[in-house]
């Protein structure tokens, strides 16, 4: 990695020490304005970092009481420290890759394809069966809902929200998906009010409180919703516009299972709403995050159940790395938790670069 790549490493991390000296109150601000410092004195003499500098403020920071979002942030940056000095193994990065979370989609392979797999409904044991009962009258009222939306002549739009949002609910697949579906249709029926009558309009914004109270008793519909961000547009538009360049690739991989460029095709048509908020961000981050995280860990795995799914993770990795611009890794180190990624595609890269050119094929070979 280039000094100048360094440098802006630990810049980013002095701005962010910054950031939490400024919030703490306690004696532990001393603590920050010290790793502040020793930060600093790093970014005087980038151009000799060595191994002991990076050990060191891991250490500074292992002693310091941060939250885990914090120290997570941090603990990134180092690593992409550690990948430009070329300190690092696959075997470390294997480690510092978080695996898949909830979020409006996950990722699988079914043999060597790469498909969407379902995420079941979770909740604590108490709620369970309150939680279920929630579920199941949410679905019986949207078939009564899809009956009187057929029998109206209300718009094709706002009947084709609401029978996907049907459809999710009877999948019971995953609920963070019936929870963006039911915001869609929120939406949709607020901008179609003009054109229903008010008891038809009443019946579908009923429906739509109805889903909401239902998902929130699932702990994964929860979780996502309270850590919902917001980020500026023109990191969204960085973050949509290289989504859709990677289905683009992704569609011309014959193991890729169309249902995955759908889903990437649908995060980012939730963030190209007018109306979209933190929660539309936040799947579309969330299942880019998820599809770095299946490739990386596939792709550095030891053991694997096929060399063709290794392959394909590899080819997975070579898409994003196409696509991911320096707005798209600036983006992704605006969301908390996603830091990771930037460490790990400067590691792909590096690597990567660092490959021989292939020597050529017996056919091929000059005479």
């Amino acid at each position: 990695m280039k000094p100048d790549k360094l440098r802006n490493l630990l810049q980013e991390m002095d701005a962010r020490v910054a950031r939490m000296q400024r919030a703490r109150k306690d004696h532990f601000a001393a603590n920050l304005s010290w790793l502040r410092t020793e930060v600093q004195r790093l970014l005087s003499k980038v151009d000799t970092l060595r191994t002991s500098d990076i050990a060191a403020l891991e250490l500074t920071l292992s002693v310091i009481p941060i939250n885990d979002l914090d120290r997570s942030s941090l603990s990134n940056l180092l690593l992409g420290m550690k990948i430009g000095l070329n300190l690092l193994g696959p075997e470390d990065v294997l480690d510092a890759v978080p695996g898949q979370k909830p979020a409006a989609f996950q990722f699988g392979f079914e043999g060597s394809r790469l498909v969407v797999v379902d995420q079941p409904l979770r909740t604590r044991e108490r709620d369970k069966d309150i939680a279920e009962a929630a579920m199941e009258a949410a679905t019986e009222r949207g078939v009564y809902v899809g009956e009187q939306l057929a029998q109206s002549n209300c718009s094709p739009r706002l009947r084709e929200s609401f029978k996907s949002l049907q459809d999710k609910l009877e999948a019971r697949a995953n609920i963070i998906q019936v929870g963006m579906y039911n915001q869609t249709c929120g939406r949709v029926l607020r901008g179609d009010v003009e054109e229903l009558s008010p008891t038809l309009f009443e019946l579908l914004r009923s429906h739509v409180e109805l889903v909401f109270a239902a998902a929130s008793q699932f702990d994964d519909w929860r979780v996502f919703r309270e850590n919902a961000v917001d980020i500026d547009r023109e990191s969204v538009a960085a973050l949509s516009q290289s989504t859709l360049a990677l289905v683009r690739d992704l569609k011309a991989q014959r193991e890729t299972d169309p249902e995955v460029t759908a889903a990437l095709d649908t995060v980012v048509g939730w963030t190209e709403d007018k109306e979209a908020d933190k929660r539309d961000v936040l799947a579309l981050t969330g299942t880019l995050q998820n599809l770095w995280s299946l490739a990386a860990k596939s792709a550095l795995a030891k053991e694997v159940s096929s060399e063709g799914r290794k392959l394909v993770a590899k080819a997975i990795i070579a898409a994003l790395l196409a696509v991911t611009t320096a707005g798209t890794l600036a983006a992704f180190g605006k969301v908390p938790g996603a830091e990771w990624i930037e460490t790990t595609a400067a590691y792909f890269k590096s690597a990567t670069e660092g490959t021989p050119p292939a020597s050529p094929s017996p056919k091929s070979a000059p005479p």
